[in-house]
């Protein structure tokens, strides 16, 4: 294998950046960026140079500080995600790419061949203007801590972008080895529905196997929803100023109360308990509603269906009692589109794999 280049599979999600590449590294971390700034205690973390620590992301690009992750999540006061329409020209979507990018690459590659994709309804309109923002001259990070120390650029040398939700079959049709096919979903005629529930949208999606093992997508039963993990912040958010009498709620304490249900407010513990089942059950609500307009009773004859994403495990068990407890799950659920990216990539681009010494990698 070509140790200056690397295939990499990378999901920007609202909610979470994944990532994996051809060298078995893969990487989770918050999709926040925020202003950071010089820290006199840099030299405690020097020691740490050949180790990954995600809650420790601080880099610099063009001479300006930045935190990225669980740091920009605690430490800044402007973190924050990027949820534009077209948000793959904002500043900080760059910079979460390449981040991850340079987290899961040996150091010494020079350049990668990148999969990615966008949100079904998105891909449509805005793939190949993303495509070409992400063929642009890549930054040079300075890492201050989180990997490496230092200055270091890694050239995106080819990109194949492909549709959310639709990539996250790819995830479900193979064993979690990802070298095997699940032979009970290949049969021909076969209809599989997906479910990918990301932190601000959901994409859903019907496929119908074709013989030989490839698949034919059903778009009238396919689309984009505006809920997700996001909404059942606000629920969370809304719950706890009601209960405090308005007082404001950080991200990092949602994520407390989503796992304790409960939490200390001027020295007295208030439980959320009922306000945790309410909101999850608000948003599920929402998303089976237009599911039902979508899908109608066709759902009825679906062979399967997946539920897959970060947001669909949180919300697996409130869903199933809507679907007959059919639906299913797979191994590293979160990681379905980044999975599905890598596996139609290395399929489509297989010439220019070859071409690299990079077509038996992984």
């Amino acid at each position: 294998m070509n140790s200056l280049l690397e295939i990499v599979s990378v999901d920007v999600g609202y909610g979470y950046v994944k990532a994996i590449s051809s060298n078995g590294k893969q990487v989770l971390f918050p999709s926040v960026v925020g202003s950071g700034r010089d820290r006199g205690i840099v030299h405690f973390l020097e020691n740490k140079t050949d180790e990954m620590d995600l809650s420790e992301i601080h880099i610099k690009v063009n001479g300006k500080h930045y935190y990225v992750g669980d740091m920009a999540i605690k430490n800044s006061l402007d973190g924050s995600r990027v949820f534009e329409r077209e948000r793959y020209n904002h500043e900080y979507s760059n910079i979460l790419m390449n981040v991850a990018i340079h987290l899961i690459t040996d150091p010494s590659t020079k350049e990668v061949i990148l999969f990615t994709g966008l949100p079904l309804d998105y891909y449509r309109t805005q793939h190949k203007e993303f495509k070409e923002r992400l063929l642009e001259d890549s930054p040079t990070i300075e890492w201050i801590s989180g990997k490496y120390k230092g200055k270091r650029r890694i050239q995106i040398k080819d990109v194949g972008v492909f549709p959310q939700g639709m990539s996250a079959v790819w995830a479900t049709l193979m064993n979690h080895d990802g070298k095997t096919f699940r032979k009970d979903l290949l049969q021909e005629g076969n209809q599989i529905g997906i479910i990918d529930i990301g932190f601000r949208t959901t994409d859903i999606c019907v496929v119908e196997m074709k013989d030989g093992g490839g698949f034919t997508p059903l778009i009238p039963f396919s689309e984009t929803i505006d809920q997700g993990v996001v909404n059942l912040y606000e629920n969370i958010k809304i719950a706890y100023q009601n209960r405090t009498g308005g007082s404001d709620l950080s991200e990092n304490k949602i994520n407390r109360i989503l796992k304790q249900k409960a939490i200390n407010y001027k020295g007295k513990k208030v439980n959320l308990s009922k306000e945790v089942d309410e909101s999850y059950r608000a948003v599920v609500n929402s998303i089976i509603d237009r599911i039902n307009k979508l899908w109608k009773e066709e759902a009825d004859t679906f062979d399967y269906i997946f539920v897959v994403g970060g947001g669909g495990t949180l919300f697996y068990d409130y869903l199933q009692s809507n679907f007959d407890n059919r639906l299913m799950s797979i191994v590293s659920s979160q990681f379905a589109n980044a999975v599905g990216y890598y596996r139609i990539g290395k399929i489509l681009y297989s010439d220019i794999l070859e071409n690299a010494g990079l077509q038996k990698a992984r």
